[in-house]
């Protein structure tokens, strides 16, 4: 299992880091980050996580189209980035915004939000409800 992570300061500089436990990490300066890291290892797997094109999807969506806030962050709530594929092992389980500037973040499901501020973080717990998915 590979886990990636972009990360964004409050100068809005950002770099991905692609981590596996059988290899170093790498630092790279993409922009986005899906199931992936430089190159697609396991075919199938690709293919039913869709990863190579999410990694599309988001490039499109940052260069192509100058969204408002609120309309770029509920294109993550929707396919082909939000999945309930639980049944069969794939489906998003939340979307965390950041906000460096403002030292916030907030944690969203289609039909909630989680608001945190991290000068005044609050430690707590929510119950969301999954579907059983498709």
């Amino acid at each position: 299992m590979s886990y990636n992570v972009t990360v964004l300061d409050a100068k809005r500089r950002y770099v991905t880091a692609m981590m596996a436990p059988d290899r170093p990490a790498v630092i790279t300066r993409a922009a986005v980050a899906t199931n992936h890291q430089e190159n697609v290892e396991w075919v199938s797997h690709a293919r039913f996580t869709a990863t190579v094109e999410r990694e599309r999807f988001l490039l499109q969506r940052i260069t192509l189209h100058v969204d408002p806030e609120e309309k770029f962050i509920g294109v993550f709530l929707k396919p082909p980035l939000y999945s309930t594929a639980y049944k069969v092992g794939f489906g998003t389980l939340y979307t965390a915004i950041y906000r460096p500037r403002k030292r916030e973040m907030e944690v969203r499901w289609p039909d909630a939000i989680w608001q945190f501020h991290l000068d005044h973080f609050i430690e707590g717990s929510r119950r969301i409800y999954v579907p059983d998915g498709v």
